[in-house]
C-alpha cells in the first residue's frame, strides 16, 4: 500500500518529514533471473519508484534473521544497476547516437546517470535481528588489518526495522496497530486488551488479517475467513477454547493421577497384608523381609515388634 509505505519510510529515512508522496509512489516488479538458483527467488519483496525524486526503495520482508542479507541485497541492487545499464545501451543502440568507441565500451555515455536504489529490511520475527547490518561484517579479518585498509575495506549495509521496537507512537496510518500488536504477542492477556481497544475497532480487513498473520496464535486467520468474524472475536474464541481445553486437560490429569495414587495405595495395603499373614503363620522376620522386600521399619509396624 503506497500511503503505508509511504509513512514508513518517512519515518525510517526522513525523520518523520513528507519526502516520500503516496501519489509519486510506483511498484515494480522486477525479476532477477541470474538469482533464481542462488535463493530460490529472483524478485525483490518490494520495490517502489519515487518518480518525484528518482530513487527507487527496495524492502525485503522478513520472518527469520538471514545471515546473508548485506550481501544479498548488494547482489539485488547490483542486478538491478545492470539492468538500468542494459536499458540505456539498448536505447543507444537503435538511436545509433554512440560517438566515440568509450561510449560502446562503456554501454553508456557520459552524460547518463542511473536511478539509486536503497533497501530497508523490515524484521517482523519476535526478538532482535540476528543477523548481520553491513558486508564488511562479514568479512574474517583481524582488527589490525581493518585499521591498516583504513576504510578501503568494501562496505554495504542496509536499514534495519524490528517490529517489537518501533515506536509505533510515530505512526498515523493502521501501522500504529500493527506494530503495537507485534509488540504484545508474548503476553496473550496484554495482546487481548489492546485488540479490545478503541483504535482496533475499526481497523480494515487486509489491516486485521496483516496483523493476524503475524501473532503467531494457531487458526486465528482461518478462523477470521471461515466464520468471517473480527480478529478481536476470533481471538477472544479461540483464547476461550484454548481455556476449555486447558480445563479439560486438568481434569483428565487430575482423574489419572487419583487413580495412580489409588493404585498405589491399594498395592501398599495388599504387600501389608500378604506381609502380615506370612508373620502369623511363623515366618521368621529375616524370611519375610527377604522375600517382600519390605524395610525393618515396614515390619515393626505388622508385628509390634
Amino acid at each position: 500500500d503506497k500511503r503505508r509505505f509511504a509513512e514508513l519510510l518517512n519515518i525510517q529515512f526522513y525523520h518523520g518529514e513528507e519526502v516520500l508522496l503516496a501519489e509519486n509512489l510506483m511498484r515494480i516488479r522486477r525479476d532477477y533471473p541470474a538469482l533464481a538458483g542462488v535463493y530460490g527467488e529472483k524478485e525483490r519483496d518490494l520495490l517502489i519508484a519515487d518518480s518525484r525524486h528518482g530513487i527507487y526503495y527496495g524492502m525485503e520482508l522478513e520472518t527469520e534473521s538471514d545471515y546473508s542479507m548485506p550481501e544479498r541485497i548488494l547482489v539485488y541492487d547490483a542486478c538491478e544497476y545492470e539492468r538500468q545499464v542494459r536499458k540505456l545501451y539498448k536505447r543507444h543502440r537503435e538511436t545509433e547516437d554512440f560517438t566515440e568507441y568509450s561510449e560502446k565500451k562503456s554501454r553508456i555515455k557520459a552524460t547518463d546517470f542511473l536511478y539509486p536504489t536503497v533497501t530497508i529490511v523490515l524484521y517482523l520475527g519476535e526478538g532482535h535481528w540476528k543477523g548481520k547490518l553491513r558486508l564488511s561484517e562479514m568479512f574474517r579479518i583481524s582488527e589490525q588489518d581493518r585499521k591498516l585498509l583504513d576504510g578501503r575495506l568494501p562496505e554495504y549495509d542496509f536499514t534495519l526495522v524490528e517490529a517489537d521496537y518501533v515506536n509505533a507512537e510515530k505512526y498515523q496510518t493502521d501501522l500504529k496497530q500493527f506494530f503495537q500488536a507485534m509488540q504484545c504477542r508474548q503476553d496473550k492477556k496484554k495482546l487481548r486488551e489492546l485488540l479490545r481497544s478503541e483504535s482496533f475497532a475499526h481497523l480494515d480487513p487486509e489491516a486485521e488479517l496483516a496483523i493476524a498473520a503475524h501473532l503467531h496464535v494457531k487458526k486465528l486467520v482461518h478462523r477470521m475467513k471461515k466464520e468471517e468474524v473480527s480478529m478481536c472475536k476470533a481471538f477472544d474464541e479461540l483464547m476461550e477454547e484454548e481455556r476449555q481445553k486447558g480445563r479439560r486437560e486438568g481434569r483428565r490429569e487430575g482423574r489419572q493421577e487419583g487413580k495412580q495414587e489409588g493404585e498405589k495405595i491399594g498395592k501398599k495395603q495388599e504387600r501389608i497384608s500378604i506381609i502380615k499373614r506370612m508373620y502369623k503363620s511363623g515366618m521368621e522376620e529375616a524370611l519375610i523381609r527377604e522375600m517382600t522386600g519390605c524395610t525393618k521399619k515396614e515390619f515393626a509396624a505388622v508385628s509390634g515388634k
